[in-house]
């Protein structure tokens, strides 16, 4: 896997591979994917047209989570399933990738010593690029269950119980914002929310955080992504003013100054 790694950037980040935040987050993923070979094995899975990587895949087993108490045993929490080029897009090489991992899960997976998996996991998100992965998963038989969507494979589905985050007064007066090391854009978006959020406060400190390196941090407050004064914020950065107007209400800042 190893000397292919770089395949799985030339899907992703094809586009922004001499961008400098870009390059960073393929630093850290790079990291991830390799400590990951070495502890499970081979996460990730590329597929080729023509001689280029245009499509790949991402998956681990949620015990490597180190933010998570409690995980299931022998699930696999698939991230995501990205296709490249619009021409490569109904030419089934995405389902080919589902394909390949629903065949290794029935009959034992390296990253889980040669058991089976039990069943699937997985949190949709969308590119603005071809079908919605919600639409793509449920096509392969994924439901949903309790904020995820799920495949059975060897075992009925089971849920996860999710704690709630509550105020923590170390959060007041100062801004988090979590990145994940499996996805390259992480850290760039991470840095761009937080130029958003100065945009509103100038001289609020904002911290940014890896949730895999520093998993106390992530697990205490259950997985929120961004927080704001001791409030999660779940407005979607894109919508640069929906976002800013949360962002505000969380500073307790009238929207009537700005």
């Amino acid at each position: 896997m190893e000397e292919n790694l770089d395949d799985v950037f030339k899907v992703c980040s094809h586009s922004r591979l001499r961008d400098p935040l870009q390059r960073r987050g393929m630093e850290i993923k790079r990291r991830w994917l390799l400590e990951m070979l070495n502890h499970y094995g081979g996460c990730t899975k590329v597929a080729y047209l023509d001689g280029g990587p245009v499509a790949q895949l991402l998956y681990y087993p949620e015990e490597a989570i180190p933010y998570v108490e409690n995980p299931r045993r022998d699930v696999i929490h698939l991230h995501c399933v990205y296709n490249l080029f619009p021409e490569a897009r109904g030419k089934g090489v995405a389902s080919a990738l589902i394909r390949d991992l629903l065949e290794e899960a029935e009959r034992g997976m390296e990253m889980l010593q040669g058991r089976r998996c039990r069943f699937i996991v997985a949190k949709p998100f969308n590119t603005g690029e071809g079908i919605p992965l919600e639409a793509f998963y449920a096509s392969k038989g994924f439901h949903w269950g309790v904020g995820e969507m799920y495949l059975e494979i060897s075992a009925s589905y089971e849920t996860r119980k999710l704690g709630e985050y509550r105020p923590l007064s170390e959060d007041e007066g100062r801004a988090l914002i979590f990145y994940s090391p499996l996805c390259e854009y992480s850290y760039p978006f991470a840095h761009r929310v937080r130029e958003i959020i100065w945009e509103v406060k100038p001289d609020l400190p904002i911290t940014l955080i890896d949730m895999w390196r520093q998993p106390e941090e992530a697990s205490k407050r259950y997985g929120e992504e961004i927080i704001v004064n001791a409030r999660p914020i779940r407005a979607w950065w894109g919508d640069r003013e929906g976002f800013k107007e949360e962002v505000m209400r969380a500073l307790e800042i009238s929207l009537e100054s700005d």
